[in-house]
């Protein structure tokens, strides 16, 4: 393989690091460090939505836990960094990739993660070899036959069908104060599965729900991840009217679905931003009506927050937020479990922001 690509064997990749360097492996990942501080990085080809891989035609994720170490290695303190090349390991011998920057996040039940990223897009011929996409069950979208009249049930097939790779477990403790059934439903669906309590905004669990101080009257049941409102309900409603308070200004705002319908709509905003595989374009009003012809809408009222309005729309494996008004370029956001369901979608936008599938 000659040209900018070239594949050479794992010694001459570690040969640059010279003759003092330290070597750690992890899982399907090796770790090497120079005495200049220098340090490559080299995952085996294949797809791990969940594990240390390529994750798109220029990125590596690389998740906990981490090698004794290596944390330091990959962020030293301080403000110099010594270079840091990434690249993977195929049959005939290791791919360099490029020199690469590096970005933290922790959330949901993944734990930290580490984001690699070099600047050259790996062609999709290589992409493929990197991380070939194997072919897999995706969820249906048949839990849309009880919209909108039993959300209940269409909340439930659709977290069993999503997350029917991670098995419900041992239950939440009993609730700090009396809710509403459709929360205690939630709760247990989301048991031994807290990534259905939200990452990108949360829902809290049983044990952390509070009496919302100057709003006596309500429940503080989660909130935006950085704190920007909070989600309160009423307390003695069975299925309250959801609102959001503002942190600055303390202003209210009220969702048009109660709560019973809002917790799936809440569950699918989830699975289209935070789902380990996803892509984010921005559209104008003909690409988006183009975008959606692939999709099935969401038969509920449209959320009020991020965006009034924000519509869901899915497919199989596959669920979409559109944010945005008419007139406007609309933000939007899709998200799979696996990535072979993310895949057909490459070709819906004329362009990606984000996109690995």
């Amino acid at each position: 393989m000659g040209g900018e690509w070239t594949v050479v064997s794992e010694d001459e990749a570690l040969a640059r690091l010279g003759a003092e360097r330290e070597v750690v492996r992890g899982d399907a990942v090796t770790f090497a460090r120079g005495a200049d501080g220098t340090v490559v990085v080299i995952v085996d080809a294949g797809d791990r939505p969940h594990g240390n891989a390529v994750a798109g035609e220029r990125a590596m994720v690389l998740h906990e836990p981490f090698p004794d170490g290596v944390l330091d290695w990959l962020s030293p303190p301080g403000w110099s960094h010594p270079p840091l090349s990434a690249w993977v390991r195929l049959a005939e011998g290791c791919l360099e990739l490029g020199e690469a920057s590096e970005s933290f996040s922790a959330f949901g039940s993944n734990g930290l993660r580490c984001e690699l990223t070099w600047d050259t897009k790996l062609p999709p011929e290589l992409l493929e070899r990197a991380r070939p996409v194997a072919a897999t069950q995706a969820p249906g979208i048949e839990w849309l036959a009880h919209l909108p009249t039993d959300p209940g049930a269409g909340l439930r097939d659709f977290l069993t069908g999503w997350y029917a790779d991670v098995p419900a477990s041992v239950p939440f403790p009993p609730p700090a104060v009396r809710i509403p059934p459709a929360l205690q439903a939630f709760y247990d669906l989301a048991a031994g599965r807290v990534d259905v309590l939200g990452q990108q905004n949360a829902i809290y669990p049983p044990d952390q729900l509070e009496i919302g101080g100057v709003d006596g009257d309500r429940i503080v049941i989660g909130a935006e991840n950085q704190g920007v409102w909070t989600i309160l309900v009423d307390r003695d409603d069975p299925d309250p009217v959801v609102y959001y308070r503002g942190s600055g200004d303390g202003r209210m705002v009220a969702e048009r679905e109660p709560l019973g319908a809002y917790l799936l709509l809440f569950s699918l905003v989830e699975a289209a931003v935070t789902s380990p595989v996803n892509g984010h374009t921005v559209l104008d009003d003909e690409q988006l009506e183009r975008f959606t012809r692939h999709l099935v809408p969401v038969p509920l009222r449209p959320l009020a927050v991020p965006v009034d309005p924000t519509y869901l729309h899915v497919a199989p494996g596959l669920v979409a937020l559109t944010a945005g008004t008419p007139g406007d370029d609309t933000h939007v956001f899709v998200g799979a479990r696996h990535r072979a369901s993310l895949r057909v979608a490459r070709d819906w936008a004329p362009d990606w922001s984000t996109f690995n599938g």
